[in-house]
C-alpha cells in the first residue's frame, strides 16, 4: 500500500469509529465524503481493510480488532493534542 493510501487508510478506520459514535450509518458514499477522496479508492481501502480482519467492508463496520486499533489511535491522538496545549 502506498504511503498516501495508508493515511487514508487509518483515516478511514478512525472516520469508521467516530460515525459509530456519533451513530451515524456508514456507507461507502459517507465515507467518501468525510474522508475527501474518490469512492473507487474507499471501496478498494475497504477491502484490503476487511482482508486484514479489522472491518467488515460489507456492512462498514469496524471488526472488534479494528475497534480496538481506532480506539487507541484516537486515544493516542486526544493525549496528543493535550501534551501540544499544556
Amino acid at each position: 500500500m502506498q504511503k498516501d493510501q495508508e493515511k487514508i487508510a487509518w483515516r478511514l478506520l478512525e472516520t469508521l469509529y467516530e460515525l459509530g459514535r456519533a451513530d451515524i450509518a456508514a456507507t461507502p458514499e459517507v465515507l467518501t465524503t468525510w474522508l475527501d477522496v474518490p469512492q473507487p479508492l474507499v471501496q478498494e481501502l475497504l477491502a484490503r481493510l476487511d482482508a486484514q480482519g479489522l472491518l467488515d467492508a460489507d456492512r462498514c463496520r469496524l471488526s472488534m480488532r479494528g475497534l480496538v486499533l481506532a480506539v487507541s489511535m484516537h486515544g493516542a491522538q486526544k493525549l496528543s493534542r493535550q501534551s501540544v496545549a499544556a
